[in-house]
């Protein structure tokens, strides 16, 4: 293991020039306590160990900056190879102070703009983790960090603010700010225009007190998101106008969102003001002085006073706040968020502290038009196609006419395939930790049926044949189709090791056998998979473009396949007999490395509709001549036909449809 340290005289001042700009406006965020620190650490290339059932470490380093309070890493320039929605390279970053860890894939990096989280101490342990394939850890520099104060707003002179646990609100570091988590679809955020987020800005919950002298303490990383910064909008626009609205992504230890792992978040007021002498609360991370104990100092603490005044869209409020507040909730105790906390204006005298109003018009323009991760799900959709593993860990419903992803409710964490079992009305989904789930499509309820044992490797594909009821699952890593055993959860490979990559597949009725999607390095590929031998028949290529499908569902009335290409969140039709993809539509979600499609079946019994093209005529020979035509190929002699696996055996168009639906015609059994 190699050793970096970094002594302070190398150390480039990053604070200074902004120290004087917070004394412009006393609640503007104070400047975050660090100074920039050179490292230039380059592994070089590195080399995976070769052993696919065992995730090895290749390459070690330990950067130290002595007398640090905290460090957060720059990781430009640093490659990792493999799927990171598979079992790709990975990085292991640990706090040598108290041994939190962060573990970040090739995704994770761009979640996190290429930095680490923040960790506690002088120095940390970085690790490179590697099955096989060519990486490099490059650490250009680290941020290290220092003591921070900032101005007080106090009103009447006593700071009255008392520590909180509230855990809708979160620190915004590398802004000093605060922000809060909203009840729209995604679990939004909300914070002050002027905080000036950047792709680099972290938002921390759960903050532990600070150090006696004031410094910061970081939460371990499972309680830090990264911003999206393609879902930011806001601007500071001074007193009454200054707002900003955006998303995080999931945390990379956890897989949750902030909304699912904190479990609450701040409801928004209508238009309508508060009563005048309404108590407002605000709980944010504003910065303390004597003689307040400097431990509380950044760490979140509450207040309540008075309301005062709404003018225009700025809202008034005797509440005491200091510089880091910027961006908390202005809430009715007890109620309502009515506005953003952005300027002081309280001093020994009483005066107000002021925010934006939530009814400020190009605020509300924001929130009922989201961008990026805010936006997804949000589209209007009916119909059986499901989809799940967006960047909001959504279960929701894709349009096969427009292409749009409607979210029902957000359900569990790193979905990897998904797959419908009709006689039960449910979804069987795995995700990365080759956890087996059942999931309810209605109610998106979720229960875990067990872990699959048999092989260390992620599955990023189900199937399931509703004949046999046999679980089918792919590891792309290692090229091998499985089956697993419902009972059990013991997965046994059905074929040797290959350079198949796929990450998506179902079961497809009118093949007898397995349609998945083959992401070479060509471009993806449909192929068969034989449910006997997992040998792969090619059918053809998606397209130019199409790189990155993982998840895959084939229609089982009519036979057409949809997958979504996750370069550029657009629903494809993809031909079964050709493999060419046709565009359907923008999801208007964000799906990623990696999630899960599967139809779900209608939900009529076998051999009972015998009414086979709903004229509400039964039986009549309209019905068989339908039945077969269709069988035959032809189109459906009236608006809809029902399925033509009749039996529902999941194996059609077969002999045993046309004779089961023939004796049911007569009077006979199935």
């Amino acid at each position: 293991m190699n050793t970096v340290r970094v002594w302070p005289c190398i150390l480039l001042a990053g604070a200074a020039a902004s120290a004087a700009l917070a004394q412009d406006d006393p609640d503007l965020p104070p400047p975050l306590p660090s100074v920039t620190v050179a490292v230039n650490e380059d592994s070089g290339p590195v080399l995976g160990a070769g052993d696919l059932e065992a995730e090895n470490v290749v390459y070690s380093t330990v950067v130290h900056v002595p007398g640090a309070a905290w460090l957060r890493l720059s990781l430009d320039g640093t490659t990792l190879s493999g799927d990171p929605g598979a079992d790709g390279s990975r990085l292991r970053v640990t706090s040598l102070a108290d041994g939190a860890v962060q573990v970040l894939n090739a995704e994770h990096l761009g979640f996190w703009s290429n930095t680490s989280a923040y960790f506690n101490g002088d120095a940390v342990a970085v690790e490179v983790l590697s099955r096989e394939g060519e990486s490099r850890l490059v650490i250009p520099s680290v941020i290290a960090g220092q003591p921070a104060f900032g101005e007080r707003s106090i009103c009447f002179g006593v700071d009255d603010r008392q520590l909180s646990t509230d855990p809708r609100a979160g620190r915004l570091m590398s802004v000093g700010c605060s922000a809060w988590l909203i009840n729209d679809l995604n679990g939004g955020v909300l914070t002050a225009g002027h905080c000036g987020v950047s792709a680099s800005s972290t938002m921390q919950f759960n903050v532990p007190l600070s150090l006696s002298n004031g410094t910061y303490v970081a939460p371990p990383p499972d309680h830090q998101y990264p911003l999206e910064i393609a879902s930011s909008q806001g601007n500071g626009g001074g007193v009454g106008a200054d707002w900003r609205y955006f998303g995080c992504n999931v945390n990379a230890n956890t897989g949750w969102t902030a909304r699912q792992a904190q479990g609450s978040a701040y409801t928004l007021a209508a238009a309508a003001p508060p009563v005048s002498g309404q108590t407002i609360r605000i709980t944010g991370y504003g910065t303390v002085s004597a003689p307040v104990s400097l431990t509380w100092n950044g760490v979140q603490k509450t207040h309540t006073g008075p309301y005062t005044l709404l003018s225009g869209t700025t809202v008034r409020y005797q509440t005491d706040t200091t510089g880091g507040n910027s961006g908390s909730a202005v809430e009715i105790d007890g109620g309502n968020a009515i506005g953003i906390h952005t300027h002081a204006g309280c001093n020994s005298g009483g005066g107000s502290n002021q925010g934006t109003a939530i009814h400020f018009a190009a605020l509300q323009n924001a929130l009922n038009n989201p961008l990026g991760l805010c936006r997804s799900g949000r589209g209007a959709a009916t119909g059986n196609l499901f989809a799940i593993g967006d960047a909001a860990n959504n279960l929701g419903v894709l349009s096969t006419t427009t292409g749009v992803f409607d979210a029902t409710t957000a359900v569990g964490r790193w979905w990897q395939g998904l797959a419908y079992d009709q006689e039960n009305d449910a979804f069987l989904a795995v995700n990365t930790a080759r956890e087996l789930w059942t999931i309810n499509p209605g109610s998106g309820a979720a229960a875990l049926l067990g872990t699959v044992t048999g092989t260390t490797l992620t599955f990023t594909g189900l199937a399931f044949n509703p004949a046999t009821r046999t679980l089918y699952g792919f590891t792309s890593t290692s090229g091998q189709l499985w089956t697993i055993n419902l009972t059990t959860f013991a997965a046994a490979s059905l074929s040797p090791a290959s350079a198949l990559r796929v990450a998506a597949m179902d079961w497809s009725p009118a093949d007898g056998a397995i349609l998945a999607i083959d992401d070479a390095a060509t471009g993806s590929r449909l192929v068969r998979l034989s449910p006997a031998t997992g040998g792969a028949t090619v059918v053809g290529n998606l397209g130019a473009g199409i790189v990155d499908c993982n998840g895959l569902a084939v229609d089982p009335v009519t036979g057409d396949a949809f997958t979504i290409n996750a370069s550029n969140d657009q629903l494809l039709r993809v031909s079964r007999a050709t493999g060419a993809a046709t565009v359907i539509g923008p999801t208007l979600g964000a799906f990623g490395a990696s999630y899960g499609m599967a139809f779900r079946a209608a939900a009529t019994l076998p051999c009972t509709d015998i009414d086979f093209n709903n004229d509400m005529l039964m039986p009549d020979n309209a019905d068989v001549e339908a039945f077969l035509a269709v069988f035959g190929g032809a189109p459906c002699p009236t608006a809809s036909c029902d399925s033509i696996d009749f039996n529902g055996d999941g194996l059609f168009p077969d002999n045993e449809d046309i004779e089961d639906f023939v004796r049911v015609f007569g009077g006979g059994s199935c």
